[in-house]
């Protein structure tokens, strides 16, 4: 079983039972045991944080960085694990409901829904679960392309509550399919796009903090074929707690590279950023 799965199964034994504060403590002790306890993953963390450290805000090396990553992945596995508890509204209110510094972006992703295609550009970090359930609420529902999490309970667990949010799961080449075809009328995806190529997939070459990386061109693909706005998305955790800052760039351009994009918000919150895999060329 893959490690991070394993710790999805062992903390969910304890996080329901708790209040939510206490189950994000217990889930930094468990994956802080993970993050020993899996030499690959933690080598390639701690590498990756190499690669980013002179460019963000943190004070401590990259050992630190990379055990702080895992401990906040810890986090957002107790927030998943309770996804059933809450609503899309309460996923709202977490990203800031009516807050007025977002007003003028929910009026905007208002007016494109339904009238546009609108493809969101995910990566793995902060939370992008409670992002979808608060579209849910605010503008209507979405699909989301999802991968093979490493278990099928898990798997089972995570896109059943995905979807009783207001986020239909697709995945496969059926589900990448279903997505286009969605979009081609005027529907809303998102896409977790900062992954590993497979095998003879098609790839392009981008820069994250002038570092080079190698990633799937899916997502620019689905783009162009659907004449679909390509929006970055991230939601940044505040503390240790249900309180996100949401950070959609509305203007950027579809044919622009997306991973700086997210320069900014990588640089505020290193430690929220979920890379257990070897993710820079050099």
């Amino acid at each position: 079983m893959h490690p991070l799965a394993l710790g999805y199964q062992t903390l969910g034994r304890v996080a329901r039972s708790l209040p939510r504060p206490a189950a994000y403590a217990a889930a930094r002790h468990l994956m802080t045991a993970v993050c020993h306890a899996w030499p690959q993953g933690r080598t390639a963390a701690r590498q990756n944080a190499q690669q980013v450290l002179p460019h963000v805000e943190w004070d401590g090396n990259a050992d630190s960085l990379a055990r702080a990553q895992f401990q906040r992945y810890g986090e957002y596995m107790v927030d998943a694990i309770r996804l059933d508890e809450l609503s899309p509204v309460d996923c709202y209110e977490a990203v800031g409901g009516d807050d007025p510094t977002y007003a003028d972006q929910w009026r905007q992703l208002e007016d494109w829904y339904q009238q546009r295609p609108i493809l969101f550009a995910v990566i793995h970090f902060g939370n992008w679960d409670i992002l979808g359930g608060a579209f849910t609420h605010r503008i209507g529902p979405s699909m989301v392309l999802v991968d093979d999490l490493g278990h099928p309970a898990l798997n089972q667990a995570i896109q059943d509550q995905r979807a009783r949010l207001g986020m239909l799961p697709a995945s496969g080449r059926s589900g990448l399919r279903q997505i286009i075809n969605h979009l081609r009328d005027d529907g809303t995806a998102a896409i977790l796009f900062d992954r590993p190529p497979r095998p003879g997939e098609q790839v392009t070459t981008e820069q994250l903090f002038s570092q080079t990386i190698t990633i799937p061109n899916e997502i620019h693909r689905i783009a162009e074929s659907t004449n679909a706005k390509l929006i970055p998305l991230t939601a940044t955790r505040q503390a240790h707690n249900l309180r996100f800052k949401p950070h959609l760039i509305l203007d950027h351009q579809g044919n622009s590279p997306l991973l700086r994009a997210f320069e900014p918000a990588l640089k505020n919150a290193p430690d929220q950023w979920y890379q257990f895999r070897h993710f820079f060329n050099s």
